[in-house]
């Protein structure tokens, strides 16, 4: 299959995470969902790491605060990030995509069904979100980046070249559980992507996701919706609940355009640009008993 420069819209799960036990939430078993975290991180134009909140996915353990009063549309909780090590990684679910540390990491979700997602250009724009309220939802913008993707169809193939914390939340889950695996082994590898940064773009674009610097007493807010009626029209539909949709880009000039009309309406949202959240952090155990 060849490699193509695409735009493609990436649908998944919208539900809200919520807590197992007051405070806490244990490894997810069941369907994906997202979660509003609270994590040491920068935006675009800050000066420095400081405490962000976002949507995103972490499928791994969350200490959890109850927000008072939710906004519409908006979070009921947030969630700092952590996680034990399992023993075995059996029904867990995995983290994909990966936006912590230095780049963020897309490698898995989708590509055994949706082929062309293992043979994209650097350059290519995934947006990662939900048909929720509506319309579409945004959490996440991923720009391939230029760094070379790897092929892979077993864990072994990723060893000492992505961190450990991403091999003990995203991979160990994928090889160890839930059978999709299989499908990459036969001959069809799945590809591991690094993102495009703001130190290393691609024609001036990077990955990011909208977030807002944290206060105390915050109320968090709802998802980005973006509008299709404007520049996204063609590449985005606003009713499509499920898989992917791709769409065919001329060049990276016009890329850039997509991606500015997303970042415009992501700042119309009153969200910043962030663009990267430190790595969560392995704990000894889980306070909970039901984990």
């Amino acid at each position: 299959m060849d490699e193509k420069l695409l735009f493609v819209q990436f649908l998944h799960p919208g539900g809200e995470h919520g807590q197992d036990c007051p405070g806490w939430k244990c490894w997810n078993r069941g369907i994906h969902k997202r979660k509003f975290l609270k994590r040491p991180g920068r935006y675009d134009g800050s000066r420095g790491v400081q405490e962000i909140l976002f949507w995103g996915e972490w499928e791994a353990e969350s200490s959890v605060q109850c927000i008072e009063r939710p906004t519409d549309h908006g979070p009921r909780f947030i969630h700092e990030p952590c996680y034990v090590v399992p023993k075995p990684y059996r029904r867990l679910q995995n983290t994909d995509p990966f936006v912590f540390g230095e780049e963020f990491l897309y490698g898995f979700c989708k590509q055994p069904t949706f082929r062309q997602l293992s043979h994209l250009k650097p350059g290519s724009i995934i947006l990662f979100g939900s048909c929720k309220d509506g319309g579409f939802v945004l959490d996440t913008l991923f720009v391939v980046g230029n760094c070379p993707p790897v092929q892979h169809s077993s864990a072994k193939d990723l060893e000492g070249k992505i961190p450990r914390e991403h091999s003990e939340v995203t991979v160990l889950p994928w090889y160890h559980n839930l059978g999709k695996p299989k499908e990459c082994a036969q001959g069809q590898k799945c590809r591991l992507y690094f993102g495009a940064t703001p130190n290393n773009p691609i024609d001036d674009m990077y990955s990011f996701f909208p977030c807002q610097p944290y206060e105390a007493g915050s109320r968090g807010f709802a998802r980005p919706q973006l509008d299709p009626r404007k520049k996204l029209k063609r590449v985005l539909n606003a009713t499509k609940c499920t898989g992917v949709k791709y769409s065919s880009v001329r060049d990276l000039t016009e890329m850039k355009s997509l991606w500015d009309e997303v970042v415009k309406q992501v700042k119309d949202n009153h969200t910043e640009l962030g663009v990267y959240a430190e790595m969560p952090k392995e704990c000894l155990r889980s306070p909970s008993p039901r984990c």
